[in-house]
């Protein structure tokens, strides 16, 4: 298996045991889904509207993408499609006035994920770990780094799994970053943009959300 994302080691979870094998073993033959209501494509519009806002501390990018979804959205589509566009939209409309300096510190700077390792080898598993923004900042002399991560699946999120996006995430960046940084819990930021439910991970330290993640991968790591 050359990867698996925190999708599908969430649908890993949900499965029964012999579901479990035949999940991991399209994986090995197939590779990841893409397009599904779970997969970034899905969501592209949405999600990438959103991280370049965040980016740019502003809401422009989200109100430009609200334009153009409208724009393709004609009476000739199928069902399908405006259902994407429709649930797209209403992620863009609930964040199209945000105020990102509440999740961004007031002198923070954007990091170029370049030449970072988004697959990251956890217990022996490939585990994708993909951010939609890394920034820096000042913190009592300290310099410092945070991440947010927006998420979208059509059934939502259960708050143990958002918890597994989020201890990934400080992976991710404790895998990355720590030589130069040190990594704010506080600012490890995981977004469900549709319920938007926010969990970082401070909330795991002080234990207000499980941790699951370690016991997932040791039973991927079993049944493979």
């Amino acid at each position: 298996m050359k990867k698996i994302s925190l999708n599908n080691i969430i649908l890993f979870r949900q499965k029964s045991d012999k579901g479990r094998q035949t999940l991991l073993n399209n994986l090995k033959r197939e590779g990841e889904a893409k397009s599904d209501g779970s997969g970034g494509n899905y969501w592209v519009r949405s999600l990438s509207a959103l991280s370049n806002g965040f980016k740019l501390k502003d809401t422009q990018p989200i109100k430009e993408k609200i334009s153009e979804i409208l724009e393709l959205f004609t009476p000739s589509l199928i069902k399908q499609t405006k259902d994407m566009y429709e649930r797209n939209l209403s992620i863009l409309h609930n964040y199209e006035d945000f105020d990102f300096s509440n999740w961004l510190p007031e002198n923070s700077e954007i990091l170029t994920k370049t030449n970072k390792k988004s697959i990251i080898y956890i217990n022996t598993i490939p585990v994708q770990i993909t951010p939609s923004q890394i920034y820096s900042f000042e913190k009592e002399g300290k310099q410092c780094v945070g991440a947010v991560w927006f998420i979208a699946k059509l059934e939502g999120y259960k708050t143990e799994e958002l918890g597994m996006f989020v201890e990934a995430l400080y992976i991710y960046l404790s895998s990355n970053f720590d030589e130069k940084f040190e990594i704010s819990p506080e600012n490890c930021l995981v977004v469900d943009v549709l319920s938007k439910k926010e969990i970082n991970y401070q909330m795991l330290v002080d234990e207000d959300v499980p941790s699951i993640f370690s016991n997932t991968l040791e039973l991927i790591k079993m049944t493979l």
